[in-house]
């Protein structure tokens, strides 16, 4: 037990200091863990006695890492984000996949794979990282821009199929599938799926309310739920895997009101189980077995690094995004994802393809993951040098907007959400032209029937201004509180010849984000919670001695919210 416990102390404190090495260097602290597995892997070749059973210890934690992330992709599913999206993720995610899944598969059996090694290198050579992407992305403040919701868009469609896909796995074993079985587990799919609702709806939310009142209740609660669930799930009397169970845990708390607590209590202890998983991984490669397959691991990472984004670009390009983010949207593609190594690593317990084939997939994901975050940070660098290629995939015929003849003297409104709902009529009845751009395409959609000028795209795409003719606009408005891309706006109408002719309006989220905005030349900042606190506070030294009047107040604005 001494020699077990300090085993699994010195790997942990090996991948905290791979972590910490991988960050140094502005990488994912997941390629460190990878890394720290790797050289642990050569220590443990031809090793017996206790370094295998603690082998098998990292194995298991590793698996309880998997279960929590899925029970957290359940608690956070996302369908409100893809709606928002709509059209564009789940074409350019499904297309992503078919053709990014078919060149894979052809690679690799071209490379003397198995037919069947081909296929799962396919499927692993198709989905990008959504926690390395986002992670990025927020790192840079680029979640809220039109590529990064693309991004999001189709990388949350790419995690739904690979859940999916890990169900199939489920039925599938070395001798094929069992249809009659496949039939059974998808009536049992329906089944608990409509289960989990069920609870969710009923039991579950009322059971977390009372749990609620104890942080640490809460917390085990939880966790004993996803857990419990996972095995349940996994059971033979059921038959699929735990991953899937924890994804149906989190599903089942996914409406709670408490669901924003859970997931930021579960999040740390998925972590640290995950470094576990991944140190798992490279453990788990047999550098014997790598000899001669160097030439399929950089042909492998290669085409993950330049023909995924260019496939991406092609779909995003016949979908009619501009060519600035087209390039920044496929970027984000281009590494191997946590879910295609636990999809490689379930084919290799069940036996349907080799440990080389996911050794393989291993090294890849080090490479990739480690060339694309460069890619990600260092995106607007990269787009100056070799942002003409997005230009080949752009349509060819002008858009609509395009075609008409350009404005001069209008005002220019980026974003149409609730403050630009109320703006845009009050200067059109000033007889102002207003030109609207937003990068929701439901928003563009619903003003383009009603006969409202709309452009979609967002402030961060400079190429966009000389089709707006910001120039030449009499007035920027803003309502986006992203000061980020508010400050790049300025500095580009800075560099505008006449610019002093120009009124700038633009939004912040507190005030040191206004005195940022002030200083950088705008000409008025909108705060909403300090104009809402000053409005408030003049109606009460106003009206305080009249109640008739705030309650009539209220009347009215209950009306046009509609409540009843």
């Amino acid at each position: 037990m001494t020699e077990t416990f300090g085993g699994m102390a010195a790997i942990l404190v090996l991948a905290a200091l791979g972590g910490v090495a991988a960050k140094l260097l502005k990488q994912p602290v997941m390629l460190g863990y990878l890394v720290v597995g790797l050289g642990i892997s050569v220590v443990w070749s031809g090793i017996t006695g206790h370094p295998q059973s603690i082998k098998a210890m990292v194995d298991l934690m590793g698996q309880v890492g998997v279960t929590l992330l899925l029970f957290l992709v359940g608690l956070e599913l996302p369908i409100a984000e893809l709606k928002k999206i709509g059209r564009a993720a789940l074409v350019t995610g499904v297309g992503q996949i078919v053709i990014t899944m078919g060149l894979g598969f052809g690679l690799a059996y071209a490379l003397g794979f198995s037919v069947l090694a081909s296929v799962f290198l396919g499927i692993g050579l198709t989905f990008g990282s959504t926690i390395v992407v986002v992670k990025l992305l927020s790192e840079k403040g680029d979640l809220k821009s039109l590529h990064g919701k693309i991004t999001i868009g189709y990388l949350l469609v790419q995690d739904f199929v690979a859940i999916g896909l890990l169900v199939v796995l489920s039925v599938v074993g070395e001798t094929g599938v069992d249809w009659g079985r496949m039939a059974a587990m998808l009536v049992k799919a329906v089944v608990m799926i409509g289960l989990a609702v069920w609870l969710s709806e009923n039991v579950v939310h009322k059971a977390v309310d009372f749990l609620a009142g104890s942080t640490e209740l809460l917390f085990i609660g939880s966790i004993s739920w996803c857990l419990g669930v996972a095995a349940i799930v996994a059971s033979s009397a059921v038959g699929f895997s735990v991953e899937i169970g924890g994804f149906l845990a989190g599903l089942t708390l996914a409406s709670a009101m408490e669901q924003a607590q859970i997931i930021s209590r579960v999040r740390p202890l998925r972590d640290f189980f995950l470094t576990w998983f991944f140190v798992a991984l490279g453990a788990n490669i047999d550098i014997g077995r790598l000899t001669g397959l160097g030439l399929s691991t950089i042909l492998f990472s290669g085409y993950v690094l330049i023909v995924g984004p260019l496939i991406l670009m092609a779909i995003l390009g016949w979908l009619g995004y501009r060519k600035r983010t087209v390039f920044f949207a496929s970027l984000a593609v281009a590494q191997v994802s946590e879910f295609s190594l636990i999809l490689l690593s379930r084919a290799v317990r069940t036996g349907l393809v080799g440990a080389e084939v996911l050794s393989t997939l291993t090294l890849v994901a080090v490479i990739t993951m480690t060339v694309s975050s460069y890619f990600i940070m260092h995106a607007n660098k990269i787009y100056k040098k070799f942002g003409f290629i997005a230009g080949w995939f752009e349509r060819k015929q002008k858009l609509p907007e395009e075609r008409e003849d350009k404005l001069t003297g209008h005002v220019v409104m980026f974003g149409h959400n609730r403050v630009g709902g109320l703006i845009r009529p009050v200067l059109e009845k000033s007889g102002q032209t207003v030109l609207v751009v937003d990068f929701n395409p439901a928003v563009v959609e619903k003003l383009e029937e009603e006969g409202i000028r709309v452009v979609y795209g967002d402030m961060t795409d400079h190429e966009l201004y000389d089709i707006l003719n910001l120039s030449q606009a009499s007035a920027v408005v803003s309502t986006v509180p992203d000061v980020r891309d508010e400050m790049q706006m300025l500095a580009e109408l800075r560099r505008m010849h006449n610019r002093r002719k120009q009124l700038v309006i633009l939004t912040a989220g507190e005030a040191g984000e206004a005195r940022k905005l002030y200083k950088a030349g705008a000409n008025y900042v909108l705060v909403p919670h300090a104009i809402g606190g000053e409005f408030l506070a003049q109606m009460l030294e106003q009206q305080i001695h009249d109640p008739g009047y705030i309650d009539r107040y209220g009347a009215r604005q209950r009306q046009k919210l509609g409540v009843a």
